[in-house]
């Protein structure tokens, strides 16, 4: 049964990977040495060509607005648009989830001054923060996981370091749970630490990753292990895949989920499908939704 587990994450990830080549076969479509990002004080951001500027002002010519006038004194920053933010002719914004799945995350990390929230089931809620370009911390708790008991609470420090950037990125993180109830905390501990590896871009991406668990506060012996996926076929939607490897000291078990991402540049909303594969037991479907709301005002 381990072997079909196998079998089919290697055959769903080796599908995402090669619609990543396909979609880079279309990023070239138009030369974007000539296109710039401008994002403005106010928070709006437009992509387009630098037709004039001088000391006081640009004059962005956009394919939405027509030629903009920007005075200086209200940009935040002009950058060169990476290639990859050109599809098929057409600026994209620039993916403020991709440093997340459904539940776990990839090697990316939020960026200084960027922000998320994250809920999952409406029971599993976390905001989190990024402190620097690389490292960021989250804090989560789930109050409606167990009713009218303990209240499990997290917190999820994570480091991301560039291999190469925008093409492989580690990331080295965990997260640390106890319950809390009846105003303090009890003895009881969970979470993980793993290491994730993602090979492409925030918008089309695989990753792969190992870790240990952590349960009643005794490290299992065995580690886990995650193959997870993003590709995104336009600027609002994106295909996911996330599945993890769990073998304890008694059995294993298999979590396979495929769906996917509604965006915009202030919401998204993932849909899918989780699959409990479970070896002389049986395979249990199960829904997921999903919201992610980022907040702050990075620097890209």
């Amino acid at each position: 049964m381990r072997l079909n587990l196998f079998t089919l994450t290697l055959g769903v990830f080796l599908s995402l990977l090669l619609s990543v080549r396909t979609i880079a076969q279309d990023v070239f479509a138009l030369d974007s040495t000539s296109l710039h990002t401008v994002q403005t004080k106010d928070g709006n951001v437009f992509y387009g060509a630098i037709v004039l500027e001088n000391a006081e002002f640009i004059i962005l010519s956009t394919e939405t607005f027509g030629e903009l006038t920007i005075k200086r004194n209200a940009i935040r920053n002009i950058r060169l648009l990476d290639r990859q933010k050109v599809v098929n002719g057409r600026a994209w914004f620039d993916n403020p989830f991709g440093s997340r799945y459904f539940a776990g995350t990839s090697g990316y990390g939020l960026r200084k001054g960027e922000g998320s929230y994250d809920n999952g089931w409406v029971v599993f809620n976390q905001i989190s923060y990024g402190l620097s370009d690389h490292f960021s911390l989250g804090a989560g708790f789930a109050p409606l996981l167990i009713f009218d008991g303990p209240l499990p609470m997290w917190i999820t420090p994570k480091f991301s370091i560039p291999i190469k950037k925008d093409r492989i990125n580690l990331a080295i993180g965990g997260l640390f749970g106890r319950a809390y109830s009846d105003y303090e905390f009890d003895n009881s501990r969970f979470g993980a630490v793993y290491s994730q590896v993602t090979f492409g871009s925030r918008d089309a991406n695989v990753s792969v990753g190992f870790g240990f668990g952590i349960s009643d506060g005794n490290w299992t012996e065995r580690p886990l292990f995650s193959v997870n996926g993003m590709v995104r076929l336009s600027p609002r939607f994106a295909l996911v895949g996330e599945s993890y490897l769990v073998n304890s000291e008694f059995d294993g078990f298999g979590l396979l989920g495929t769906g996917v991402r509604f965006m915009g540049r202030r919401v998204a909303v993932d849909l899918a499908m989780l699959t409990a594969i479970i070896p002389d037991d049986g395979v249990y479907p199960v829904p997921w939704v999903g919201l992610h709301v980022p907040f702050g005002k990075p620097n890209f």
